[in-house]
């Protein structure tokens, strides 16, 4: 009877210690890449050449843009499309932005996933397509999140191969389930690390490309035919009279509603006049038979 208590003793003594030595692993990011070679053996010819240490190509997630002017935004995407597919790349968005006015610029914008080692060709090969307005390239150093990333995913799939051993040595009901949560927490941590560090390698394996296609704007407008001038110049004369009409059917409608305050001055000025030339009307007419000396 003493001895299951010493053992559930243990086995949370050792859980214990795992889970120190897990985050203490996790809290440890090396600065660079765990070097994979071991010590070479000493050579028996001692005037062998010695060979220098290869240094790891940086991790870049890189993305670029770049904008074209060309004449026919139809053939143009047709020829970008055809070339992301013969590199092995994708087409992940397309947005068309072109309008029925052909005085207005018309535009249309493609995210395209290339792999990285072929995107300076590709940025190459889509300028030739028409004439560059602008062009950028953007990376991002990657490698020393990768390393920890790794190194964590490790030391966590350690841990889980410890944590297993403990399970089968472990006989108590409440210590198998303390080692099977603690198991538990291990799994989730290397499935969220792992799903970091897959996405991180994708990024750094494709790279991000935004083209833009720019339609030029023709500066002479189009000579239109006599009967569409003749029809376009009955539709402007339709409309100006519409417009008229509208307006003067508006101004009658205020003057009707601000009627009493121009016709009471109207009719004392009608008034006032026709009073006038009654008086007029009535004074003596000058004797006509009188003479001047």
């Amino acid at each position: 009877m003493k001895i299951q208590p010493s053992r559930s003793l243990k086995v949370l003594s050792i859980l214990a210690v795992i889970a120190l030595a897990s985050c203490a692993s996790s809290l440890k990011a090396p600065s660079s890449a765990p070097n994979i070679a071991s010590q070479p053996e000493q050579a028996s010819n001692s005037n062998a050449p010695v060979t220098k240490d290869v240094v790891p190509r940086p991790q870049l997630i890189k993305s670029a843009e770049i904008s074209l002017q060309v004449k026919s935004i139809d053939e143009i995407t047709q020829a970008v499309s055809a070339l992301i597919k013969q590199q092995q790349g994708d087409i992940l968005e397309l947005q068309d932005f072109r309008s029925g006015n052909p005085d207005m610029e018309q535009s249309v914008s493609l995210k395209l996933r290339v792999p990285q080692e072929r995107l300076d060709w590709v940025i190459d090969a889509i300028a030739q397509l028409g004439i560059v307005k602008g062009r950028s390239i953007k990376a991002e150093d990657v490698s020393t999140q990768l390393v920890d990333l790794q190194a964590r995913l490790k030391n966590l799939r350690q841990t889980e191969v410890q944590l297993q051993g403990i399970l089968q040595q472990t006989g108590s009901v409440g210590d198998v389930l303390k080692v099977t949560q603690e198991l538990s927490r291990v799994r989730e941590g290397i499935e969220q690390i792992d799903a970091q560090f897959t996405n991180l390698k994708n990024q750094v394996a494709y790279s991000t490309l935004q083209v833009r296609l720019l339609s030029a704007i023709s500066t002479i407008p189009p000579q239109s035919d006599l009967g569409t001038q003749l029809q376009n110049t009955w539709n402007s004369a339709t409309n100006s009279l519409a417009v008229v009409s509208v307006g003067l059917l508006k101004l009658s409608i205020w003057l009707l509603v601000y009627c009493p305050y121009w016709l009471v001055p109207l009719a004392i000025f009608f008034f006032l006049r026709r009073r006038r030339r009654q008086l007029i009307m009535q004074a003596p007419k000058p004797d006509s038979n009188v003479s001047s000396d």
